[in-house]
């Protein structure tokens, strides 16, 4: 392993790491949320996938190129299905399934 490898690794990790965390956090208030906090917990899941968006259209994103189209992909279908959750047309479940597929993708 290259000494480069090897100042490279821990950041990715602890992104790795982080990004996790932040999904792990949102979907345990997807999955916790009452009626009353529905729009705050969808909310937040909106904003964390609109930032993960964000950051795979960034330059310097070292993911590939398939990666990160099918991420984004899955941000604007979660975007578009939120809408369907907060219409009564979608279940709350199938945003939580994704949720836990990317946190399992991030161990």
């Amino acid at each position: 392993m290259s000494m480069e490898m090897e100042i490279i690794e821990p950041e990715i990790f602890d992104r790795r790491s982080d990004e996790r965390e932040a999904f792990s956090k949102v979907t345990a208030a997807l999955a916790s949320a009452n009626d009353a906090g529905l729009r705050s917990a969808l909310d937040d899941n909106k904003r964390l996938w609109s930032t993960l968006q964000d950051n795979l259209i960034q330059e310097d994103n070292v993911l590939p190129d398939s990666l990160k189209s099918q991420l984004i992909s899955l941000a604007n279908w979660v975007d578009g299905y939120t809408a369907k959750v907060l219409e009564g047309e979608g279940e709350l479940e199938a945003l939580i399934s994704v949720n836990n597929s990317i946190m399992e993708g991030l161990a």
